[in-house]
């Protein structure tokens, strides 16, 4: 698997999780994690494109980022998205953060994730943030 994701890593708008220019993979299990990465690589995603948050790090992590949210950020959709990833961390949901290039391949990303069982793919643009399952 990828790498895992450092604080100083994780890209933020207001104090809030926004990154721009990927996809956000929820797959509900470790076992389907490693599925959609494997899906991915097969796809041609190189492994620095695909970065993993830690299983046990996540809900410290996602808790001190809403926490740490600036005021503009509550008005945003990303800090709705961002409780939502810290709600399905707490049911044991893993996250896969992948680089890409454009709407097609964000799509083929999710469609490749979908098939392995993930249950939500988020791609965040410059203005828009989409879901995409």
């Amino acid at each position: 698997m990828s790498g895992s994701i450092s604080d100083q890593d994780i890209p933020t708008s207001f104090g809030t999780f926004k990154p721009v220019g990927h996809l956000m993979l929820g797959p509900p299990d470790l076992a389907r994690s490693h599925a959609v990465f494997a899906a991915l690589r097969e796809a041609g995603w190189p492994s620095e494109d695909v970065r993993h948050f830690k299983p046990g790090d996540t809900v410290a992590e996602l808790e001190a980022m809403v926490a740490g949210a600036g005021d503009m950020a509550g008005f945003g959709y990303e800090i709705t998205m961002l409780r939502r990833y810290l709600e399905l961390s707490r049911e044991g949901y893993q996250w896969l953060l992948v680089k890409v290039s454009n709407s097609e391949r964000a799509s083929m990303a999710a469609e490749l994730a979908r098939a392995q069982g993930a249950r939500l793919a988020v791609h965040y643009r410059t203005l828009t943030v989409e879901e995409l399952i």
